[in-house]
């Protein structure tokens, strides 16, 4: 059971015995936060679980100030700044923790605080996307999870996704289902359905086929260089690259095409098959398994970015990577 898993959370998703329980928490004041928070991480600490909350500096001291010294210290607190840095890092920070730290002390019982303020629409959108792929990344593990949504602060888009993809919405009355809530295969393909805007005129191109891998590598570093990547993150940015390339040399019709540019303080590349299409059905965010290359692959190529886009229809697969620039 201690595994992520690639299924589709349904009515079991709500049972109490080791199964995942996804809620968001919506308060509109500090005092209706606590009025939640509180006998939760309480009722974990009694029961044994693997108590977390990664949360903001400040809701951090409300809540060992009210929960005693005793309590909090059984407690693993952790910073949202350093966790939510990105999508897919907080996806395999939780991977990594619950399999070494935190399932096996029980039964995880997590409180998180999303970081949606300072965000681009992109990332806003992403972190949307995070939320769903949690009911299928955690399906079938002993977690429940409460996200924490203030009310009175954030934009109203995000609160009204937020009971898209949480099963349930928790506050003092207690834990309800969420009228509004979507199958997490439905919110992702939602996702991919804003349209990318080409490659301005301007940006860097290059074709690639069978036995010019060398060569296009080359060419991604040159340009990475010259569009101020930090030295330490062009390896890794040519090998996310060269891996979605191959992917298209072996599985696609053998050939393809990138482009390269900077837009919004990101390097963008894309990567283009005019003849493959690619089924992006939770690609790359679930751990990969052995039967499952593809998925492998595009695990380590959204580790390497910032974020991956993926559209694919009837003029070939398209998959575009962001990468953050140094701000000047």
């Amino acid at each position: 059971m201690n595994d992520l898993q690639g299924t589709t959370p349904g009515t079991e998703a709500r049972s109490e015995c080791g199964i995942l329980l996804h809620r968001a928490l919506m308060y509109d004041s500090e005092r209706h936060f606590a009025e939640v928070a509180v006998p939760y991480l309480r009722e974990g600490v009694k029961a044994g679980d693997a108590v977390v909350v990664i949360a903001s500096a400040a809701h951090r001291a409300l809540l060992r100030d009210q929960l005693g010294s005793e309590q909090a210290a059984r407690i693993e607190f952790i910073d949202r700044a350093g966790w939510f840095r990105g999508p897919m890092q907080a996806l395999a920070d939780y991977y990594d923790h619950t399999h070494h730290d935190w399932w096996p002390r029980g039964r995880l019982r997590l409180l998180t605080e999303p970081v949606w303020t300072g965000r681009t629409p992109l990332e806003v959108r992403e972190w949307k996307r995070h939320e769903a792929i949690l009911n299928v990344a955690f399906a079938g593990t002993p977690s429940t999870i409460v996200c924490a949504y203030d009310t009175s602060a954030l934009d109203a888009h995000i609160i009204v996704d937020a009971a898209r993809t949480h099963p349930e919405i928790v506050d003092a009355g207690g834990a309800r289902a969420s009228e509004h809530f979507a199958d997490p295969e439905e919110f992702y393909a939602g996702c991919n359905a804003p349209p990318l805007v080409p490659p301005p005129a301007g940006a860097a191109s290059r074709a690639f086929a069978s036995g010019e891998l060398p060569g296009l590598r080359a060419f991604l570093s040159a340009e990475a260089t010259r569009h101020g990547l930090p030295e330490e993150q062009v390896l890794p940015f040519v090998l996310a690259v060269n891996e979605v390339a191959t992917g298209f040399i072996r599985r696609g019709g053998g050939r393809g095409a990138v482009w390269l540019w900077t837009e919004g303080g990101e390097l963008l590349c894309d990567v283009a098959d005019p003849e493959r299409t690619m089924e992006d059905r939770f690609l790359g965010y679930l751990r990969p398994r052995p039967h499952q290359p593809g998925g492998a692959a595009m695990w380590a190529v959204r580790l390497l970015c910032h974020i991956v886009e993926i559209r694919s229809g009837d003029h070939g697969v398209l998959v575009r990577m962001h990468l953050k620039l140094p701000s000047v």
